[in-house]
């Protein structure tokens, strides 16, 4: 079912108007989730330490994440149905 139950998150946010959602954890892995369907659509790697925060911008099309390892990362929607670091 979800991944993020056998390890620790750190910060889960939905994006505003829709059923999907991001976790973020100590596995340094961001997951995108569909709620509705229970599954994971999508992970990114990018930190190289825990990854403590995430805020996603007001019309969903990019969102933030900090991590132990001392950045911050900017991710964006493309054309293309993931998103990339910035």
């Amino acid at each position: 079912m979800f991944d993020f139950v056998f390890s620790s998150v750190m910060a889960v946010q939905f994006v505003r108007n829709t059923h999907y959602f991001f976790s973020v954890g100590k596995d340094r892995i961001i997951k995108y989730w569909d709620a509705d369907k229970f599954e994971l659509l999508l992970t990114l790697e990018g930190h190289h330490a825990e990854v403590w925060c995430l805020a996603i911008s007001s019309l969903g099309d990019f969102f933030v994440t900090g991590s132990h390892d001392r950045s911050i990362r900017r991710w964006e929607r493309t054309e293309e149905p993931f998103f990339i670091e910035v």
